[in-house]
Formats: structure tokens, sequence, C-alpha cells
């Protein structure tokens, strides 16, 4: 977008210049005449008309008496000259900010309606702001796709260059037009992180009525909205109260803050936290913990089962524990161990 920005201020530069010279001319045949006469002898409509077709070079001739005014014919000579490649320069500026502005939006806006209808089960987040954006980077970091949904669109730009090229809709996440644009129906979840209680709760019901199966993450700030954000089914965050938690942690646990910390703040650790549910397909069904081959995996780590019958897990389970459909193994791994046991066995 750089080259229609640079093109626009060299158009509004031209524009002034242009203005200026006008604004010269003007007064410039209006003081001849008065001069010459001693009052005023042309009207400041006739001097601005004179000075514009000289500007244009229109050619529709005198209309004011040149020939009886000393050294005005010398000042059309000056202006001509003077403003005519101005003119034409900000004709041209102006045309190429309107075409090439214009055409790379378009092209723009036509490559991330591709690369968004070829996603599915990917992750939509509303809004960029700076929660958005911690949640954008964890989602590039761990390879896991996303679309964006924002209004600004110099921000998804400036994101795009910091982060790469990610899908984005430049819209309003509490549209369903856009959330539709943003595929909602393919999607695997939405997490909704704007600024107003009122607008998350109302992705959220949007989301529900296009595609009732997706789970819907939202940011909240106040603990009212939490409840009706929860009575649609929606999972709440509030980063206020979970600020305070952190604070409160880091001063009482301050070696574990800092082990998690770095796990997922420091760009060049691999190593997540994640979790694996086993399908009705998984080879694991049936088979104790030990089935697994810790060693293909490398650093592998089954920190605990969270049966889908039972809100309690299992914590630091014995290899004797035997897997069933619908098991959520809580691992610790890098991800490309993640990976590839997700392809194995979930």
């Amino acid at each position: 977008m750089a080259m229609p920005h640079t093109l626009k201020n060299r158009s509004v530069l031209a524009g002034v210049f242009l203005l200026v010279v006008t604004a010269i001319g003007t007064a410039g045949y209006y003081l001849l005449g008065y001069l010459e006469h001693g009052a005023p002898f042309w009207t400041l409509g006739d001097c601005l008309y004179m000075t514009i077709i000289t500007l244009t070079t229109v050619g529709f001739g005198e209309i004011l008496d040149l020939a009886n005014v000393a050294g005005a014919r010398l000042f059309t000579i000056v202006i001509l000259l003077s403003g005519l490649g101005l003119a034409a320069y900000f004709v041209s500026t102006l045309t190429a900010f309107l075409v090439e502005g214009e055409l790379t939006n378009v092209f723009w806006r036509k490559k991330m309606a591709q690369q968004i209808r070829k996603l599915s089960g990917h992750i939509i987040v509303c809004g960029v702001g700076r929660i958005g954006c911690s949640i954008m980077e964890e989602l590039h970091r761990t390879h896991t796709p996303f679309v964006v949904i924002d209004p600004d669109e110099q921000r998804i730009r400036k994101l795009q260059k910091q982060s790469g090229n990610f899908p984005a809709v430049v819209g309003d996440a509490t549209h369903a037009g856009d959330l539709e644009e943003a595929m909602v129906a393919t999607a695997k979840g939405v997490i909704s992180t704007l600024s107003d209680d009122k607008d998350n709760l109302c992705v959220a019901v949007t989301c529900r009525q296009l595609n009732p199966k997706l789970r819907v993450i939202s940011s909240c700030k106040d603990a009212e909205f939490a409840g009706k954000l929860e009575l649609i089914g929606a999972e709440v965050v509030m980063p206020n109260a979970i600020g305070g938690l952190r604070i409160a942690s880091q001063m009482l646990r301050p070696q574990v803050v800092g082990y998690l910390d770095l796990m997922l703040r420091d760009k060049n650790c691999p190593v997540r936290i994640e979790d694996v549910t086993l399908s009705a397909r998984s080879n694991l069904i049936g088979q104790p913990l030990s089935a697994i081959n810790f060693d293909d995996f490398g650093p592998l780590l089954v920190m605990a089962i969270i049966r889908k019958d039972n809100p309690y897990p299992l914590y630091n389970p014995q290899r004797t524990v035997g897997l069933q459909e619908g098991d959520t193994l809580v691992v610790q791994t890098d991800i490309d161990s993640l990976e590839r046991f997700r392809r194995l066995h979930a």
C-alpha cells in the first residue's frame, strides 16, 4: 500500500501548488488592471476565469483586454509556463493514485477471498487490538489456520508485513455477511476480542445462528455480559480477572509462572501444552497409555487425561490407564511432535 500512499501525498502537494498558482494568477490580473487604470478594471471572476483557461490551455481566447494593460501578456506567459506543467503533473498523479490505489485494493481483497475459500477447520479472530494481536501471533506460531476480521485495513496490512501473509476480511464481525465471508460455516471456532462487550455478545449470537456447532470464545469485561454469553453457549475469558490471578501467581509461585511464560513468549521455544482428543477411529482406543511409543514423539509428556463424562481430570496418569473414545490427553510437547501424534493416533 506504500505506492498509493506516496501517490496520494504527491497528488495533494501538486493540488496545493496548483491552487497557489491559481490564486497568484487571479490576484495578479486584478492588480495589473487596477495599477493601469487607478481603479478596479477587471472583476475577480473574470481574472479567475482567465487564469484557469490559461493554465488548462483550452484556447477560448483572451476575455480580458490584455493589450491595453502594460505587462499583462508577459504575466500571462509566466502563468502559462509555470502552471501548465504543474497542472499536467497534478492530473497525472491524481489519475495514477485513483487507478493504482483502487486496483491494488481490488487485487488484495480478491487474493484474501481466494485464500479464505480454501480454508476449513480454521479459527476466526474478530478484532486485532492488543489481545487479538497476541492471539493471532500464537495461532501463527502453532501453524493453526485462521482468518482475521477487522474494520481497519491499514492495521491488517501492517500486521501482514510483520507476521506474514495471513487471510483477512476488512469488515465488521458483528455483521453476518462478513462472518460468512470468513467462512464461518466451515470454521472450527471463533474468538471475539472486540472492545465492547455488546459487540462480543452480538458476534456470539450471530455465530450461533450461522453455525450452531461452532465453538465460540469471547473476551468480556463485565460479569453481567459474561453470564449472557455463557447462556448462549460461548466460553468466556475475562482478561482483567485473569490478569489479577497472573499477578498474584507471579508473587506466590514465580518459578512456575516464569516457566510457563518462557514457553509461551519465547519465539524460539517450540514446546507447548496442548490437548489431543481421541476419536472413534483412534488406534489407541482400548489400549493402555503405555501403548504410545513415547520415543517416537520426542519430549511428549502426558500431563492429564480428561474423560468426556467426567469434568475432573486424571492428573499424572499411570501408564496402565486404559484409553477411551472421547478422552482428551493434555500433553506437553513440541509442535512437530504434536502434529505427528495427531496424525497417527487422534
